[in-house]
C-alpha cells in the first residue's frame, strides 16, 4: 500500500484487512469500519485514470444484482470508491471448482442474465463482462462490478471504441467497426458461459490479431460443452453476425432459464437472511453522496 492510501484510510477510520484485486487503473482493498462493524471494499484509482462514467452507471442501475456504490472521494490525486464487500468472484470460484456442476452453471448463468439485463435496461453497457467481474456475495448470489469501461447508450447509437479485455471482445470491436455496444456485451456473455462450461476459452489468442484470425478461421469449440441446450445458448451468442446475437430478454424467456428460475428462487429464499435490515450508507466527504441510501439483506445489523 503506497503513503497516500495509507494516509487516506487512517483519515476515514478505516483499518485494512488484505488486497483483494490489483490491475493497471488501480488496487481494491478490503477495509473495516469500525463505526458500522462492517467490511468495505476500497477501490483507489489515480485521478489521471478515472472515469467518470464508471460512477455514473452505478448510478444509473438501481437494482440488486449490481454491487452497491456508498461513496466516492477525491483525495490527493487519487480517487477511492467504497463499495459492497463480496468474498470471492466467478472467475476465482471457476479456478478453484475448475468446471461448474450443471444446477450451478445454470444458477450463475441466470443471476449474470439478470445483471446485464439490468444495466441494459437503463441504457448502460458494460463492456468489460468477463467472470473476474462476476462477485458472488454471501447468499451464493451474481453481482456485477467494474464499470471503468461502461457507457450510456441510446438504443440506436454505434460506438467507435475498443476498450475492455481481449479474448471476450467481439469481432467487430476487434476489427475496429462501428459496432452496437449492447451486442458486444452478448458476445461477452458468450464468452464468459463457454468458459463456465468448459473452463477453457472457445478461441486461443492473448492478442486481437491472434485472436482475430483465430475467429475467422475456426468454429468454436461446441463440442466441450456437455449439456445441449447450453451450448445451443452459447453458439447464438457467439454468433459472428452481431444481429444473430439473441438478446437478454430472449435468453431469460427460453426454455432452459424460464425453468430453472423457479427452481434457484426456491433454493434461493431459503438462504435468505431472516432479517431485513436498512442501512444508513455515511457520506466520506461533504461534497460527493452516492444517492443511495436504503440497503436491505446486509450479512449483519450495523
Amino acid at each position: 500500500m503506497n503513503a497516500r492510501d495509507e494516509c487516506f484510510l487512517k483519515m476515514k477510520n478505516f483499518q485494512f484487512r488484505d488486497v483483494i484485486g490489483c490491475g493497471a487503473c488501480g488496487v481494491v482493498y478490503l477495509v473495516y469500519d469500525p463505526l458500522y462493524r462492517r467490511e468495505f471494499a476500497l477501490k483507489s484509482i489515480k485521478e489521471s485514470k478515472f472515469n467518470k462514467n464508471e460512477v455514473d452507471c452505478m448510478k444509473q442501475v438501481d437494482d440488486s444484482n449490481i454491487v452497491r456504490l456508498y461513496n466516492y472521494d477525491y483525495y490527493d490525486g487519487s480517487v477511492y470508491l467504497l463499495m459492497e464487500y463480496c468474498p470471492t468472484s466467478l472467475d476465482r470460484y471457476i479456478r478453484r471448482k475448475s468446471i461448474l456442476s450443471h444446477e450451478q452453471m445454470i444458477k450463475y448463468a441466470t443471476g449474470i442474465l439478470k445483471a446485464i439485463r439490468a444495466c441494459h435496461h437503463c441504457h448502460v453497457a458494460h463492456l468489460d463482462i468477463k467472470p473476474a467481474n462476476f462477485l458472488i456475495d454471501y447468499y451464493d448470489r451474481i453481482r456485477v462490478c467494474d464499470f471503468g469501461f461502461s457507457s450510456i447508450h441510446s438504443d440506436s447509437e454505434l460506438d467507435r471504441t475498443c476498450e475492455g479485455s481481449v479474448p471476450f471482445m467481439a469481432p467487430e470491436i476487434i476489427q475496429g467497426k462501428p459496432h452496437d455496444s449492447f451486442k458486444a456485451d452478448m458476445w461477452a456473455i458468450g464468452v464468459t458461459f463457454f468458459i463456465m462450461a468448459t473452463g477453457v476459452f472457445p478461441w486461443a489468442g492473448d492478442d486481437r490479431k491472434t485472436l482475430c484470425e483465430n475467429l475467422q478461421s475456426q468454429p468454436p469449440r461446441m463440442e466441450l460443452v456437455h449439456d445441449t441446450h447450453f451450448a445451443g445458448i452459447i453458439k447464438q451468442l457467439l454468433s459472428i453476425n452481431p444481429d444473430e446475437r439473441p438478446s437478454i430478454d430472449q435468453l431469460l424467456e427460453s426454455q432452459l432459464f424460464r425453468e430453472s428460475s423457479s427452481v434457484i428462487g426456491r433454493i434461493n429464499h431459503k438462504k435468505m437472511h431472516p432479517y431485513a435490515v436498512k442501512a444508513c450508507c455515511y457520506s466520506l466527504t461533504n461534497y460527493i453522496v452516492v444517492p443511495r441510501i436504503q440497503r436491505t439483506k446486509l450479512q449483519q445489523s450495523i
